[in-house]
């Protein structure tokens, strides 16, 4: 299954909940002896906060550069550009101006804060958790720090941590609906469904139009052999998001439980040519032809889905179904020795290693 989109690169920190990132933000005060430099300045860096508002992020990129020209040393200038360059999916460049504001005042956390986000934004684990452990020293009783601590383990798969973190900001703030959806897809990976199930419908009271909730509803409902039930609920998601690759995939999955195949195939063939760096729909589409019955094409895709997440859920116990498909017992034991403890993959190997 899917359950979380990330975009900081381009293909992270999307679709799981997050406060949004700081804003260093200024009063325009004129005055008969301000100068004319910084009031352009000044107006520059206004309208390109705007420009950030409207999501019109490469209009404020410019607008903040026009604003640097004028002030090289303006720290929020460039803590904002770079915020404008994560928005577009360019973490590399969002570190240069972070690093940039932090050279010229070291002493706003904020600018830490952004660039743990950008830190993980580039898969620079250590880094990102270096500065967001600085910020949460400094703010020990913030919500918000350890939401955004969440959300990093969780990118680094460290659910546990990620659980904890979230469960740190909720007793800070327990009105918050993002967190409880978090933390409940969080508990989703870490196979803790009935607590999974009850965060997420606490956070569905206030974001019923958040798409990721209703998906990972689903998900949990499949997990429990619900899969009638998991199909209303990802019916929800996608109403929401027609497009989303990831629901698409994850309806497919569904679907496959149900023996669906042809429904099955047409949402993992939509999932797959709107995102098709998707290893989770490379495993469906595996799965699909195993149960087609053609078992080389599944080895085949299956092998890629493996090869992209090894750490993909039952991606080792269908590659070892379609090992013993194809005659080939030894790798099909190899593979099922990392299926962990599913009870299918257990007696598979007892029959036949």
């Amino acid at each position: 299954m899917n359950i979380i989109k990330f975009t900081f690169s381009g293909s992270f920190f999307d679709k799981l909940l997050k406060f949004g990132i700081l804003i260093a933000l200024i009063a325009f005060i004129t005055s008969c002896g301000a100068e004319r430099k910084k009031n352009d300045r000044d107006r520059f860096f206004l309208l390109g906060n705007e420009a950030l508002k409207g999501n019109d992020n490469k209009e404020a990129i410019r607008l903040y550069t026009e604003a640097l020209a004028l002030d090289n040393d303006y720290a929020d200038a460039f803590n904002n550009r770079g915020i404008a360059h994560m928005k577009r999916g360019d973490a590399a460049s969002a570190l240069l101006d972070f690093n940039q504001a932090i050279l010229i005042d070291a002493e706003n956390l904020s600018y830490v804060w952004n660039r743990a986000e950008a830190y993980a934004g580039a898969n620079r684990y250590d880094k990102a958790i270096n500065d967001i452990t600085v910020v949460r020293k400094a703010f020990p009783d913030s919500a918000r720090v350890y939401f955004s601590e969440g959300v990093i383990h969780f990118q680094f798969k460290e659910y546990q941590q990620a659980e904890a973190a979230f469960t740190e900001s909720l007793m800070r703030d327990n009105s918050n609906g993002e967190a409880y959806i978090n933390r409940g897809t969080v508990r989703y990976y870490l196979n803790k469904l009935d607590s999974a199930q009850s965060d997420l419908e606490q956070g569905l009271l206030s974001h019923s139009e958040e798409g990721n909730a209703w998906n990972t509803l689903a998900m949990v409902a499949s997990a429990k052999g619900n899969n009638a039930k998991g199909l209303d609920l990802i019916n929800k998601a996608i109403d929401i998001s027609p497009n989303e690759a990831y629901f698409l995939n994850n309806r497919g999955y569904v679907y496959l439980q149900l023996d669906s195949l042809e429904k099955a195939v047409e949402d993992i063939d939509a999932s797959l040519l709107r995102d098709p760096q998707n290893a989770w729909a490379y495993r469906n589409k595996g799965i699909y032809y195993y149960k087609a019955g053609n078992f080389e094409e599944a080895l085949r895709l299956l092998t890629r889905a493996e090869s992209m997440d090894s750490q993909m859920t039952e991606v080792h116990l269908w590659l070892g179904k379609a090992y013993l498909a194809v005659g080939n017992k030894v790798k099909a034991c190899e593979v099922l020795s990392e299926a962990g403890p599913a009870p299918e993959a257990l007696k598979l190997i007892t029959d036949n290693c």
